[in-house]
């Protein structure tokens, strides 16, 4: 048990201190990210939504922030600060929902702070952050009537879903609206891939920081995350060398 909890804190400084290193190197070492379409048409759909006075909605999911079922919903509070700050000036800024009170305010406070920062303070508005329902379905009960009362044209989400994300999905898909949508449940991504016109799959999620422009720290996650994952690839692969030929008992 000691050994186990050692070894994830010289991952977890391992990983503090790849981020600091590529924060500082990123004038220097630019970082090269790979194409996403789905961030990229998101940027498109964002223009469309503001020229044409429509709204943006962003869900944060259906599950509790405590544990890690919580950290798609951070990743997406990330998310809601940039597309915060992009629709500042629409007629309809972004509205949010979630499943959680706690993350409610989180994202009430987070919408506040975004347009404070681009000047717009008096887009904030508290009830833009909504908890639709305590329950995953009730949560999904509530997303019609906010798609077609709110006239939502762009239709994120970016937290943690169980099957009921893809009602959440599908009600998007029926009003027209574009769907860009993300979970870290592995089933739920694969009804997410059949449903939604632009799926995040796997660590695409928790890259919408970097994608969308919210600075360097988030580049520098991504490239830590790959120097992380090639390191224990190599010592899976060198443990099942020396297992093969009988240096490890």
């Amino acid at each position: 048990m000691i050994e186990g909890s050692l070894l994830g804190l010289l991952l977890l400084l391992l990983f503090g201190g790849l981020i600091i290193g590529f924060t500082f190197l990123g004038d220097y070492w630019p970082a090269g990210l790979r194409r996403l379409r789905g961030y990229e048409e998101l940027g498109l759909a964002l223009e469309r939504a503001v020229e044409a006075g429509e709204r943006v909605h962003l869900s944060l999911g259906t599950r509790s922030l405590i544990g890690l079922e919580g950290a798609p919903a951070l990743a997406g509070l990330t998310v809601l600060a940039q597309i915060a700050a992009s629709t500042a000036m629409s007629d309809k800024p972004v509205v949010v929902s979630t499943g959680d009170g706690v993350l409610t305010v989180l994202a009430q406070d987070t919408l506040h702070a975004a347009y404070k920062k681009v000047g717009a303070e008096a887009s904030y508005h508290p009830i833009s952050s909504r908890m639709l329902g305590p329950t995953p379905f009730s949560y999904s009960a509530g997303i019609p009537s906010l798609l077609s009362n709110e006239e939502v044209s762009v239709h994120v989400l970016n937290g943690s879903f169980g099957a009921e994300g893809a009602l959440t999905i599908d009600f998007g898909v029926r009003s027209q609206a574009f769907v860009l949508a993300g979970t870290d449940d592995v089933q739920s991504q694969a009804l997410f891939y059949g449903t939604a016109d632009h799926p995040l799959i796997g660590e695409e999620l928790f890259a919408g920081g970097a994608y969308l422009g919210e600075g360097e720290v988030h580049k520098a996650s991504l490239r830590a995350q790959d120097i992380v994952r090639i390191l224990i690839i190599v010592a899976i692969l060198l443990g099942t060398l020396l297992k093969t030929f009988g240096v490890l008992d």
